[in-house]
């Protein structure tokens, strides 16, 4: 049995509410993602905050080597587990009218995470891994993603499998902390391998990894530009009042997204 810490952001209010299951990335904590998680509740979207025993904030005391060891295949396996676990367990709780989570709408909640919290949320959209007897990680509640920060890795035929909508957030200057790559396109190949008909990108220019943390984590840097922060906040939003409430208007404005930048991008397909 594993303990997992949780954090529960709602919106002010007592209405029902739609809400997101957030993911932090390699070494990160409850606080990954907050600026994002209080833009959305300031819209009215809860987030369900969740931090990963094994690959949390604990591994970085034993430096680069644990931090490294721990971007490994049983370390997303048991991240996949933590949120079907969360879901099973809110659902209880919403049910049975516990509390806080008697507002939770269980017919509009979403997933998201940065980094590896990104490739968590890939796996548990249904990314195929294409290794036999690989454990099913799909969660079938969740009706939208959004992966700050994604990787397609070394299988990226399996995220052909995905079909829900899924956007994904990365800039030219996101490269990898533990790899070779030093730029975002090897992330931006995540947008290409989905297949057509609910994928969206976010492309900021300039934009690094820590750009897209949301913010709250020790040792994280400095906070991302206004710009690129502002955009992140209003383009996610949309996206899940659009995908988990049906909100028109929302859809609208992410037709043509309002505050880009000559080199940035969005695309939908």
């Amino acid at each position: 049995m594993r303990d997992i810490p949780w954090r529960l952001r709602l919106p002010e209010g007592d209405r029902p509410c739609a809400l997101v299951v957030f993911s932090h990335g390699l070494g990160g904590s409850l606080d990954g993602g907050t600026e994002w998680a209080q833009a959305w509740a300031e819209a009215g979207i809860a987030t369900l905050h969740l931090q990963h025993p094994g690959s949390d904030r604990a591994i970085l005391r034993g430096g680069p080597q644990a931090v490294r060891a721990a971007a490994s295949a049983e370390q997303l396996i048991e991240r996949g587990h933590d949120v079907q676990f969360a879901v099973e367990q809110l659902l209880k709780l919403q049910k049975e009218g516990h509390g806080p989570w008697a507002r939770v709408r269980p017919d509009a909640l979403g997933m998201s995470g940065h980094s590896f919290g990104a490739q968590t949320t890939l796996a548990v959209a249904g990314r195929d891994f294409l290794v036999r007897n690989a454990p099913d990680l799909s969660e079938s509640h969740f009706k939208a993603f959004a992966a700050f920060s994604p990787s397609a890795g070394h299988f990226p035929g399996g995220i052909k499998g995905i079909t829900r909508p899924m956007l994904c957030l990365t800039g030219s200057l996101d490269g990898n902390p533990l790899g070779p790559e030093r730029d975002g396109r090897f992330r931006r190949a995540v947008y290409d391998a989905l297949p057509a008909g609910a994928k969206a990108l976010l492309w900021l220019d300039g934009a690094d990894h820590r750009t897209f943390g949301g913010g709250g984590e020790r040792g994280s840097g400095g906070r991302p530009s206004a710009h690129h922060s502002e955009l992140i906040k209003s383009v996610t939003t949309d996206w899940w009042r659009w995908r988990l409430l049906e909100d028109e208007g929302a859809a609208t404005r992410l037709k043509s997204p309002k505050g880009l930048d000559r080199d940035d991008e969005w695309l939908q397909g």
